[in-house]
């Protein structure tokens, strides 16, 4: 028998590290997965930390492929030090989670915890 947590199977259950290489672009973005049809994520937490350098900044937010709606932002962060949000973020079908990096260092080594689940919604589409 599988355990459930909030009436969700816990093989729905997301725990996903996310390293990432920085280019030394001005502004870069990393993009996860987006959402499939009939389902929504909820990302309880995130956390992100740049292991080399410290950067301008950082923020993450929800990309539906036409608009960017910004959750958290951190100016300013310090090399290898751990941020993460304070809030969860909803994520409908179709749109994914973006985390747009100002101000990396060629080749620093960027790491992203996303926590999180997934939930059925529908049995497909909207």
């Amino acid at each position: 028998m599988r355990g459930t947590i909030f009436d969700f199977p816990l093989d729905r259950i997301r725990r996903k590290p996310i390293r990432f290489i920085s280019g030394g672009v001005a502004t870069e973005y990393i993009d996860d997965e987006r959402v499939k049809p009939g389902y929504e994520h909820i990302l309880t937490r995130i956390a992100m930390e740049n292991l080399d350098h410290a950067m301008t900044r950082f923020r993450i937010g929800v990309w539906d492929g036409a608009n960017y709606q910004l959750s958290e932002e951190q100016k300013s962060p310090v090399a290898a030090t751990l941020y993460w949000t304070s809030d969860a973020i909803y994520l409908s079908e179709g749109e994914n989670l973006r985390i747009e990096i100002v101000g990396a260092t060629v080749s620093d080594v960027i790491m992203v915890y996303v926590d999180g689940f997934f939930r059925k919604i529908s049995e497909g589409g909207k």
